[in-house]
């Protein structure tokens, strides 16, 4: 394969194009997107992978994928929001835990794999977030696929939100044919089909599933109107508070700050340890009813080892942190960070979506040239994660930011530059290139 091919291959597809790739073999099936990322890795255009040598920190040492070309980046590449993972007492708990519980739970939550520490952590969350009960799953993707795959049955019908997290989707797509997308945030939509799915389906469950932060473009829906929407029409609401829960709001709830006192609720709320919480692991909030047939009917619950001791004690650490006064301290800096970083990034030209949060999306456009600007941030020590369709729509491809509490202002400054040179940089080379001759 020459230059000129491999440059065609690496700059004219995308991961879509190997979905449905035919043959008998495995080989047949694997090797034309093996090839494609091939390509990619030899122009040196594949940003993903990436290999953290160290702890996550506000400036990390990182390698490819294959251990190699070790260096040390600025960091907008994790999402430990509000910079707990990097903390000296958030360990200590990991480390004291051992002594106690060991390193693993060795069983399923429903037979001998919860311990007490979990069974606490439960009861904290639930309490934290004003519900009755609790169930703490090993991931995140696991609690978004098994809440749906449980509560949600055949002839129910689940309006997603188009940009919902995949485990949603995947959910939904097994529990149920029945799944309908709805255009993003567009409640005038969630109306329609509300309106039409309860006249066709008079006796079925509807469930209407949206996050309280979508993390690609970084903003929320009117929760307080699509409650109301949902029980006109006698829906079940679930929200994925993945991104939000911790590390934003007036109380560190994220958009259920904003739900004034006697509002309706939805009626499960999924979270995530990953983000704020400084562990794996991800968890629902409902009712003891509910409780009660999700534990024993989420495939994900029962059919998996409970979350570990030490993710547990992480958890249980950090939920202390986020809500305590030196939790609002470390959001008032988080959100501080955010700002300067979204201000820079529109000073230079650079379009950002959303509004602020923990996420900054900084839109390249198209594909080609984000992908080229991925290289010289790689070159210029900066690491950021490169968006491209099919994750997002094609000519929408951004850089994902992620911002943290622990990030400095020389960080930020110093990723503006380069995020625009590079930017920059990209755009020169390839407006200069044969491959854009051959387009």
């Amino acid at each position: 394969m020459d230059a000129l091919e491999r440059s065609s291959i690496a700059f004219r597809k995308s991961l879509l194009s190997y979905v449905d790739t035919d043959g008998r073999g495995l080989l047949e099936r694997s090797a034309p997107y093996h090839e494609w990322v091939q390509s990619r890795r030899k122009l040196r255009v594949w940003p993903y992978s990436r290999v953290l040598m160290a702890q996550v920190g506000n400036v990390s040492r990182a390698s490819n994928e294959f251990l190699a070309n070790e260096r040390e980046y600025i960091n907008f590449g994790s999402q430990d929001y509000l910079g707990l993972a990097q903390t000296e007492d958030v360990k200590d708990a990991a480390r004291e835990v051992i002594a106690e519980f060991g390193v693993h739970s060795a069983g399923s939550p429903v037979l001998c794999g919860r311990t007490r520490l979990l069974v606490e952590l439960e009861r904290k969350l639930a309490a934290g977030l004003a519900y009755e009960a609790c169930i703490i799953y090993p991931t995140a993707w696991m609690a978004g696929f098994g809440m749906l795959a449980s509560l949600v049955r055949n002839d129910d019908v689940v309006l997603l939100d188009s940009l919902s997290h995949n485990c949603l989707h995947e959910g939904s797509r097994h529990a149920t044919p029945h799944v309908k997308k709805f255009s993003h945030n567009d409640l005038s939509e969630v109306e329609d089909l509300l309106k039409a799915e309860r006249v066709s389906r008079p006796a079925d469950g509807i469930f209407v599933v949206v996050e309280s932060l979508y993390s690609m473009d970084s903003d929320s829906p009117d929760l307080a109107a699509l409650l109301t929407l949902a029980r006109k029409y006698e829906a079940i609401v679930l929200l994925d508070v993945a991104h939000d829960f911790g590390s934003m709001g007036a109380t560190g709830r994220g958009i259920l700050d904003n739900l004034k006192p006697g509002d309706d609720r939805p009626d499960v709320i999924m979270g995530s340890f990953s983000k704020t919480f400084a562990a794996n692991g991800g968890f629902i909030v409902c009712s003891t009813a509910v409780r009660d047939y999700v534990s024993n009917h989420s495939p994900s619950h029962v059919f998996s080892n409970a979350i570990s001791p030490i993710q547990t004690a992480v958890a249980h650490k950090s939920f202390d942190i986020v809500f305590s006064r030196r939790g609002d301290s470390l959001r008032s800096q988080l959100k501080e960070n955010i700002l300067r970083l979204r201000a820079g990034m529109e000073a230079g030209g650079m379009f950002v979506a959303g509004t602020p949060s923990p996420i900054v999306p900084v839109f390249v456009g198209d594909e080609k040239i984000a992908r080229l600007t991925s290289r010289y941030l790689t070159d210029n020590s900066l690491l950021a994660n490169l968006v491209e369709f099919p994750a997002v729509p094609r000519g929408k491809a951004r850089f994902r930011f992620q911002v943290m509490a622990t990030h400095r202002h020389q960080d930020i400054d110093a990723a503006v530059r380069i995020m625009i040179a590079s930017r920059n940089q990209a755009v020169a080379e390839w407006e200069s290139s044969p491959s854009r001759e051959s387009e």
